[in-house]
């Protein structure tokens, strides 16, 4: 299991599906605490170890482009406080059905990677990607300036449809941690995310920031069913899969998967299989 897993839940259960991380009772109980200690530090109400972690990740990017010898120090640094408070990770679909099924309430919001990488904000419900979970929703009048689009609340059965129908088109599922409360990651958010729009997945796939954490899972290729029909190349957004042109078949990297399962889910031929990344002793500590 993750960090996260070790520290947050009892041995053997996943994180995200502990009812704990969503409920009433960890969003109030140090939001009082965290807001007073917050506003010594950074104005406005970010937790204090995700501020602190933003602009040394500033620092690392610009030294990507202009100081390389600087950046890996530099995203070491940044990456510890990741450790302490994680932002991200990749789930597969039924992981985010069952997130979803813990949930309440639930409600549709923009994207906000769209909208500081491109200026872009989805007003259409139909167009929107990201859903808005827990308590912490009900406040989101208080913060205007990042739901632009306001929020349109949906029911479980709702949002099930919405996220199947984002992940037949391609895109990967992403929960989404607000800080620390009651000494632990409390889960505000799904998105469903891609390369191109997403900080969070170009972040870690171009500089190695490990904002967003890898998956429980991993892909396992089956090369005797592969038939080369490439339909898995094109799912994934991680750029773990190859095209074998030589073979007819597809190459699969399993230090690149993230563990979505995009791509077993259009494989016709039975030949990905998703298996706990546990269970490989070269994975268990890659995240």
């Amino acid at each position: 299991m993750c960090n996260t897993c070790f520290t947050h839940t009892r041995a053997g259960r996943l994180w995200f599906k502990d009812a704990k991380r969503y409920s009433r009772f960890m969003y109030h109980r140090t939001r009082v605490e965290q807001t007073k200690k917050n506003t010594k530090r950074i104005k406005g109400g970010t937790a204090a170890i995700e501020a602190a972690a933003g602009p040394m990740i500033a620092q690392a990017i610009d030294a990507y482009n202009l100081k390389e010898d600087r950046f890996p120090d530099l995203m070491r640094a940044a990456n510890r406080f990741h450790v302490q408070v994680q932002g991200a990770q990749t789930l597969t679909l039924q992981d985010a059905i069952d997130l979803i099924d813990i949930s309440s309430p639930i409600c549709f919001i923009h994207c906000e990677c769209r909208k500081f990488k491109f200026g872009y904000v989805e007003r259409d419900r139909s167009k929107m990607t990201c859903l808005g979970l827990g308590i912490g929703m009900l406040r989101w009048e208080k913060t205007p300036a990042r739901y632009v689009a306001g929020a349109e609340w949906v029911d479980h059965d709702e949002a099930v449809e919405w996220v199947t129908k984002w992940n037949k088109k391609g895109l990967v599922q992403n929960l989404m941690n607000f800080g620390m409360r009651n000494g632990g990651p409390y889960i505000g958010g799904l998105c469903n995310c891609s390369r191109p729009d997403c900080a969070s997945i170009e972040n870690r796939l171009r500089y190695g920031q490990k904002q967003l954490i890898k998956g429980e899972r991993v892909a396992i290729h089956n090369k005797e069913n592969c038939t080369g029909c490439m339909n898995c190349v094109k799912r994934c957004q991680f750029g773990a899969i190859a095209a074998d042109i030589r073979q007819n078949k597809v190459q699969i990297d399993a230090q690149m998967c993230f563990g979505c399962g995009l791509c077993e889910s259009v494989c016709n031929d039975d030949a990905i299989e998703l298996k706990n990344r546990r269970d490989f002793p070269i994975l268990r500590y890659d995240w």
